[in-house]
């Protein structure tokens, strides 16, 4: 062929005069040399010669026609491209020869995204026993249309059905996805419920929109993964159902059955003497163990006990104050010790059965502490729902019924913030509540004391302290004052008569009122008691209130249980499972049905279980972990559990002083909390982990120093102030926004 007859009258190639603008463009702009006048920063063809640019020259879209060459390498581009313009109709004439000579093959020619290749594509079947239907699997390689062109069909066909890469990546294919079906039916086994059938219906699943060995390997690992979960809950719910049988929970503690208990439940209102016969009882007794509500109130009897001649030891969560000689323990009902018998064991606040974040640990108590007797004190409300466990249990049962020592009589109506009195006790419901209803106190003039969930029990006491002493004239608290602690009051007066439980804002409940109120009056020191409301509410709602059943203490109340740490660990062996999560799952639908017990709420130990399984920690650290006492929905705990993390992962020492402030001065009161609440949570996990949290020793005197300086803040805070102008006080000035009005 002469030059003359491969190009036109302009002298361009005649393959490229005739193609299609569209092909011609998409081909050009891929030439690494081709250029644009906006990437060559220009806004006119004119322009591009003082760049030494030239257009292309081509046959080109409407549109698209400013495509550039530098001068001197027009031609030799121009060639280049017809080239490529000429394979590209090569390999659409290959494509159409293709799907007549291969028709009916396992081997196709598709059309690649480079319009001048074409892609061979082969293709087979792998039955499999289960599997419906085969597995289908493709494998491919590519061609430059020059290496296919101008063979026959016969010639094309035998070309490609005998390429060797072809088909040695096809037996490849084959070989990998039939390795791993052997294996997956290896693991799975022949379970009738769990077995391969049951993971052959989701590899089918997977398999029917992919064709590539890499991508429905990779999918079937995820599916695996995710079948093994299910199978590992699957076991785990069932295992849980026939070894742990929640609707028999009592039997969870052998050492409690095989002791024939007596129960005695003395119920009674506040200031009834209940406390006082239990721990007689228990000071008499040759050995006994006091569970209480409050870390607080466990320290209170502790030190009467031992006041008293009785050697206790104090043993809570976050604390351990050891006795020399002690036969007796005074701790938080949550480390109940299931396995230590003894003579007597007190069982504090037992209407906590329907506290729905800790009523599984008044449950535990109730159906397992090891005592020849146990105490139950609490509210009469209960008096139902305790008979209706003691008939479960097959136990005796003994009811003491007392009276309130002092008259206790409701004020008639709603106090102003003026009529508050010294020696009152006003009840709020929140931090931030306690400390605006103490602000508006102090605005009056009088000096407050403040109580507080969020305070160290050391603090705690040093404010009680405080009002009892008369240091200060009123004191602020929250429910806690209702749980049994020595607060004697004249009046209690509530400034809210709803409180949020941790899910949502409640009315209270009859009995959370009435334990409130009791607080009123002291035999011996405040010979009358008197309740009411300040502020917010009306007598009328709070005598409603008083007057409603509490349907959490019904008889068919049901007890709230929750798996323990043993518990945990046999599941985890039985299923072959670290993960915390599962282990958790397993546990949330326990069957109950037909008996007085129902799961508790594991929210808590749903949000702690991911960040454990995202550690790399052996099972035993995982599970300590799992039931650390703290609030991860706080930012400042989940802070510092997080860096207890970091150092059992890594077998790293974490020294106190890297989670508390160096100096405590000048520190906010949230700031001081959050620094005790850490001391807390580091004496907790260092019990357990005492290699990698090295200071336990330096905890309580560290707790002890933020306590003090917490203590001084709040009593510097709570002194007497000037009180207000008699007249026209109206708090202080109001901010203005915008613009001011004339």
């Amino acid at each position: 062929m002469t030059d003359d007859a491969m190009t036109d009258d302009t002298g361009m190639p005649a393959a490229t005069a005739i193609a299609d603008p569209h092909l011609v463009h998409d081909l050009a702009v891929a030439h690494p040399e081709v250029t644009t006048l906006g990437a060559a920063g220009l806004l006119r063809m004119t322009d591009a010669e003082t760049r030494g640019l030239v257009a292309l020259g081509l046959p080109l879209p409407k549109g698209k026609r400013d495509l550039l060459v530098p001068a001197e390498r027009r031609e030799a581009i121009l060639l280049e491209i017809s080239g490529r313009i000429d394979r590209a109709h090569r390999r659409d004439a290959l494509l159409a020869q293709g799907r007549r000579a291969l028709a009916g093959s396992q081997t196709a020619l598709l059309s690649c995204e480079d319009r001048t290749r074409v892609r061979a594509v082969r293709s087979d079947e792998l039955p499999w026993p289960g599997l419906s239907p085969a597995i289908r699997l493709h494998v491919s390689r590519s061609f430059d249309a020059l290496e296919l062109s101008d063979l026959s069909d016969a010639e094309l066909s035998a070309r490609l059905d005998h390429d060797p890469a072809l088909r040695a990546a096809l037996d490849d294919a084959l070989s990998r996805i039939a390795a791993r079906l052997r294996d997956l039916a290896d693991r799975a086994g022949d379970d009738p419920d769990w077995g391969f059938a049951s993971l052959a219906e989701r590899l089918g699943k997977a398999a029917r929109n992919r064709s590539d060995a890499d991508e429905l390997l990779d999918r079937w690992d995820r599916e695996y993964d995710q079948w093994r979960r299910d199978r590992a809950e699957g076991r785990g719910r069932l295992y849980v159902d026939r070894h742990f049988d929640f609707s028999r929970f009592e039997r969870l503690f052998p050492v409690a059955r095989g002791m024939n208990r007596r129960l005695v439940l003395v119920i009674g209102p506040t200031n009834s003497g209940k406390t006082h016969r239990a721990i007689t009882a228990l000071r008499e007794a040759r050995d006994g163990v006091y569970l209480a509500p409050l870390r607080l109130l466990a320290l209170e009897v502790m030190e009467r006990l031992n006041g008293e001649g009785t050697p206790t030891t104090l043993i809570t969560g976050e604390e351990e104050i050891r006795t020399p000689g002690a036969r007796h323990t005074a701790s938080t009902i949550e480390v109940m010790d299931p396995d230590r018998p003894v003579e007597v064991a007190v069982i504090d606040e037992i209407q906590m059965l329907a506290d729905p974040a800790r009523g599984w640990a008044w449950t535990a108590a109730l159906m397992g502490v090891p005592a020849e007797t146990v105490y139950i004190l609490g509210a009469p409300e209960v008096r139902p729902l305790v008979e209706r466990a003691a008939a479960h249990l097959g136990e005796p049962l003994e009811v003491v019924e007392l009276d309130r020592k002092t008259p206790l009589s409701m004020l008639d109506r709603r106090l102003e913030w003026a009529e508050v009195e010294r020696g009152d006790a006003l009840i709020a419901f929140s931090r931030r509540e306690v400390h605006s209803v103490r602000d508006t106190l102090l605005a009056q003039g009088l000096s407050v004391a403040a109580i507080y969930g969020a305070l160290a029990p050391a603090v705690r006491r040093r404010e009680a302290a405080r009002f009892l002493a008369g240091e200060a004239d009123v004191v602020v608290a929250t429910d806690a004052i209702g749980m049994g602690l020595n607060l004697p009051c004249r009046r209690v007066l509530f400034t809210a008569l709803e409180k949020f439980d941790g899910s949502s804002v409640r009315p209270l409940s009859a009995t959370e009122v009435k334990q409130i109120a009791g607080r009123a009056g002291r035999f011996g020191q405040f010979e009358e008691g008197h309740f009411g409301v300040i502020a917010r509410g009306t007598p009328a709602a709070l005598k409603r209130l008083l007057e409603a059943p509490d349907r959490r203490l019904r008889a068919d109340a049901p007890l709230p249980v929750r798996p323990t740490r043993a518990m945990l660990a046999r599941l985890a062996s039985h299923i072959d499972s670290a993960e915390t999560r599962l282990l958790v799952e397993c546990f949330g639908s326990a069957a109950t049905a037909g008996s007085p017990f129902r799961l508790a709420d594991l929210s808590a130990l749903r949000r702690a279980a991911p960040m454990l399984d995202a550690r790399r920690l052996a099972l035993a650290a995982r599970l300590d972990l799992l039931l650390a006492p703290a609030d991860l929905e706080d930012a400042e705990d989940a802070k510092v559990f997080a860096a207890i993390l970091d150092a059992v992962e890594a077998g790293e020492r974490l020294p106190l002083g890297r989670l508390i402030p160096a100096r405590l001065d000048g520190l906010a009161a949230d700031v001081l909390e959050a620094a005790s609440r850490a001391c807390d949570l580091y004496f907790w996990a260092s019990r357990k982990f005492p290699d990698a949290l090295p200071d336990r020793d330096r905890v309580r005197s560290a707790r002890d120093a933020i306590g003090q300086r917490l203590s001084e803040a709040l009593a510097s805070r709570a002194r007497r102030r000037e009180p207000p102008p008699a007249a026209g006080f109206r708090g202080a000035p109001r901010k203005r926004f915008g613009p001011r009005r004339r």
